[in-house]
């Protein structure tokens, strides 16, 4: 019993000899490696390297420069085609021709944006004296159905001031841009005038043909323009002056009942 315990403490103080040596060759492996292993320092690219450029003498254009040559060098290769292609223009050329029809539709590109929205807008313009109206009574009629619609002058800076010829009844503008297409949008605004031609010629429409215009949304537009002088100057005229009934200015002295009317007119005088 004592050989057999002392051959087992022989064995288990070899295998630990063993582990240990084994455990303290692979710990010395790597480091040995390690130390073997030549350090190289990464060089940074000559390109940007800086401090490798020449001093700017002040010989040649700066960037800023150069953006301007570029697009002089644009503009003279767009000369150039069309000095090349002026043949075919001047083959392809026509007089201009004004448009016969008083309904105008036009559109809005953006070149900078191909995918822009505006690109689907459609504006419909046409003077109310050129419309197929009946009569005196339909004209006013179909003042009073267009709405904000319908303007004094053409639309926009001068839509307050009275004009003569074709626009002596105003003007109707109609904007469609609810439709993914703008074919869509030039039918659907054709559309429209069409019903309020149809509504304002009607002799049995229930809108009496006296009903006063109401200017106000015309003026509301005006005065939140950054630019009055077309509104001062329409109101000195006399077309963009208001009167002020009950503190409400535009207000139309007709709507008032027949009383009051007369007691106005008495306190103005």
């Amino acid at each position: 019993m004592a050989f057999s315990s002392v051959r087992t403490a022989r064995a288990t103080v070899s295998l630990a000899r063993s582990f240990s040596s084994s455990a303290s060759s692979s710990a010395e492996a790597p480091a040995a490696s390690a130390s073997k292993r030549p350090v190289t320092r990464r060089q940074p690219l000559r390109e940007f390297n800086m401090s490798g450029l020449d001093e700017f003498q002040f010989d040649d254009a700066t960037s800023l420069g150069f953006m301007r040559l570029e697009k002089i060098r644009e503009a003279q290769e767009i000369i150039r085609r069309v000095e090349v292609d002026r043949p075919s223009l001047q083959a392809q050329r026509k007089p201009f021709t004004p448009p016969s029809a008083p309904i105008r539709i036009s559109q809005t590109i953006d070149l900078s944006n191909p995918q822009s929205l505006v690109h689907r807008k459609r504006v419909l313009l046409a003077p109310v004296a050129k419309l197929p109206l009946s009569g005196p009574e339909a004209i006013h009629r179909f003042k009073l159905l267009a709405g904000p619609r319908w303007t004094i002058g053409r639309p926009g800076r001068m839509e307050v001031t009275e004009e003569d010829g074709e626009g002596k009844e105003g003007w109707i503008k109609i904007s469609e841009e609810k439709f993914p297409d703008g074919l869509m949008n030039r039918k659907s605004a054709g559309d429209m005038l069409e019903r309020l031609l149809a509504a304002a010629n009607d002799a049995n429409s229930p809108l009496p043909a006296d009903t006063p215009l109401d200017p106000r949304p015309l003026l509301a537009r005006q005065r939140k323009r950054a630019d009055r002088s077309a509104l001062r100057q329409a109101q000195r005229s006399g077309s963009g002056r208001v009167e002020s009934v009950g503190n409400v200015p535009g207000f139309p002295k007709e709507w008032l009942q027949g009383d009051r009317k007369v007691v106005k007119d008495e306190a103005k005088q």
